[in-house]
């Protein structure tokens, strides 16, 4: 019994902490900048970084074998469900795919629905590797969103 009630307990955890998480990194050595991102057992995450003023959308976790990507992306809410695909890009290190150089270029759809959403699921086709597939928790996703926006 004692198992049960600490696993459901560890797990009630985990799902609070699987949400956006976003601030401001300091490190003394340069300019201060922002991030945003979730994680999804810990072998991946989604991430938000600003730079030259555009906002990077991307991904890292596994290895990624093709330089271009079409990524698939399921976004969900309890009632509905809205799908999308991106061109991707894969890193020089094959572990992480940018899915755009600019997420506030995306289509009004893409944003609605990356704000809104609690759930997004995403799939990287590959060619020459295997597609891989990804699901992250979009608490919180307003927030960090925002937060990025802000000056």
């Amino acid at each position: 019994m004692k198992t049960i009630i600490l696993s459901m307990a560890l797990f009630f955890v985990a799902n609070i902490n699987a949400q956006w998480s976003y601030q401001l990194v300091t490190d003394g050595f340069d300019e201060p900048y922002k991030v945003a991102y979730t994680e999804n057992d810990g072998t991946a995450y989604l991430k938000l970084e600003k730079q030259q003023g555009k906002l990077l959308f991307f991904i890292k976790g596994g290895f990624f074998c093709d330089d271009n990507l079409t990524c698939d992306f399921v976004f969900s809410t309890e009632k509905e469900n809205f799908k999308t695909s991106l061109l991707g890009q894969k890193s020089t290190s094959s572990e992480m795919v940018f899915f755009t150089w600019d997420l506030m270029n995306e289509s009004a759809d893409f944003i609605t629905w990356f704000k809104k959403c609690s759930k997004v699921k995403i799939r990287i086709n590959e060619t020459t590797c295997t597609t891989d597939y990804f699901t992250f928790s979009m608490g919180k996703s307003s927030s960090a969103l925002d937060f990025m926006l802000k000056d």
